[in-house]
């Protein structure tokens, strides 16, 4: 109760904005989905008029294309409006920033470039972010004041460390670094868990994995969180089993990037990444940037509907994933994600030519259970092996043995496929990948 009125009070002081989003987000998530799209398509055709009249970049790219900003008034307009990429969002930084951008405004935030060269993009210090982050804390019954533990590749030390923790006062945090799991960083980890018992756990699903694994092999155990929240990595059943059944809680995807954070997350049902279709617009689309129907897989491209001071409009984020069909069982009106399912630039390669890309991650859907975690490795003269973590599960070995027969019916059999059981999957930086090709990019 003391905590709960210091977060208050100091809302109240300082974060009224917060607040008011929250409150705003909550009865968001209360609306009918047809109402929920109205909001979104309305909010998308008004931020794309705003990019049109406020930044050189938007403004030339729009009008190259043939769109005036009478055009751009109609919310159909939208989804026919040109893609943009990470290459053109790095080589027009002046271009794209508005003239609402200023040092009261905005902040220069960079990607880390774990995926190509890094990015800078600015942020609008306007929107109150932390308010999103609270729904889904919401979501999966965890308050905006408990104390909780971060797996992350951002570690602070010394002086921004504390000015870190004053700042997010009366919570604590219990923090590891992604970059630098080692058993002896673990062991202290747990040690400063165990002492201030977080409720929750956030972080990269592969830094998440690593640690329950080194805790088990240490024989290390840790107080029980409420819940456990991971991103950045594929989410497999067997994944989600192995996290859970270390930690004792429930674990929870949910699906932000450096370049737009906060844009999707799970609730208690476990049943699709809901989107803040309110503030992030998602659409999947197919290799001609069409629309594609629900339950069919595509790309990702995202709008923040919430930066106006650095528009980030109809982006190709480079992940793989689908809209699920209906509604959810908790009745929130919001629309809902499969699994992202890899990036666009993960894929198998043949010798004729061949590309396949996201389909893959799916080779274990009719056992999930039987490993718990896999990955597929394709070398340079195009051999693929499947490298599996087995469970304990008694048909483990049938499963590995479905998923390795679709495997080699998808590659039409013009490459070798080998089956490899190991006790390890390496990931760099908490981040974890279903496909790892070196074999040749066909010519465009």
């Amino acid at each position: 109760m003391i905590r709960e009125a210091a977060f208050r009070l100091k809302t109240a002081i300082g974060g009224r904005s917060s607040m008011e989003a929250y409150r705003a987000f909550l009865q968001m998530d209360a609306l009918a989905p047809e109402e929920i799209a109205d909001i979104s398509a309305r909010r998308s055709a008004e931020h794309a008029r705003f990019a049109f009249a406020h930044s050189p970049f938007y403004r030339d790219l729009y009008s190259s294309h043939g769109f005036s900003d009478d055009d751009l008034r109609d919310p159909a307009s939208f989804s026919s409006l040109p893609i943009v990429d990470k290459a053109m969002l790095r080589e027009n930084f002046d271009g794209i920033r508005t003239d609402e951008a200023d040092q009261r405004t905005s902040v220069v935030s960079k990607t880390g470039g774990s995926t190509g060269l890094p990015l800078h993009l600015l942020r609008d210090l306007r929107f109150p972010a932390r308010a999103l982050e609270w729904r889904l804390f919401e979501w999966w019954g965890v308050t905006p004041w408990d104390d909780r533990g971060i797996v992350t590749r951002h570690v602070l030390t010394g002086a921004a460390r504390l000015r870190h923790d004053l700042g997010w006062l009366p919570s604590r945090r219990v923090q590891l670094d992604a970059f630098q799991i080692t058993d002896a960083a673990v062991t202290q980890f747990a040690r400063e868990w165990n002492r201030v018992k977080p409720r929750f756990l956030i972080g990269y699903g592969g830094g998440v994995l690593d640690t329950v694994r080194r805790l088990r092999r240490l024989g290390l155990e840790v107080h029980p969180p409420r819940a456990i929240a991971v991103t950045a990595a594929p989410l497999t059943p067997g994944t989600r089993a192995e996290i859970e059944t270390a930690f004792g809680a429930p674990c929870y995807d949910h699906y932000r990037s450096a370049e737009i954070p906060w844009m999707a997350g799970e609730c208690s049902h476990q049943s699709g990444l809901h989107v803040f279709a309110d503030v992030r617009r998602i659409e999947i689309v197919d290799a001609a940037d069409a629309p594609v129907p629900d339950g069919v897989e595509g790309e990702v491209v995202v709008t923040d509907l919430s930066n106006r001071v650095f528009p980030v409009v109809r982006y190709r984020l480079g992940d793989i994933s689908s809209y699920l069909p209906g509604t959810c069982a908790c009745g929130r009106g919001l629309p809902r994600l499969g699994a992202i399912s890899g990036r666009s630039s993960d894929a198998v390669r043949l010798p004729d030519g061949t590309t396949i890309a996201g389909a893959l991650g799916h080779i274990f859907d009719d056992a999930p259970l039987s490993i718990r975690q896999f990955e597929i490795v394709q070398e340079a003269d195009y051999a693929v092996t499947l490298r599996c973590i087995p469970s304990d599960a008694p048909d483990a070995q049938a499963g590995i043995d479905a998923a390795a027969a679709k495997l080699r019916f998808a590659t039409k059999g013009l490459v070798p496929v080998t089956v490899e059981r190991v006790e390890s999957i390496p990931q760099v930086g908490g981040k974890m990948r279903f496909i790892r090709s070196a074999a040749p990019v066909p010519p465009a």
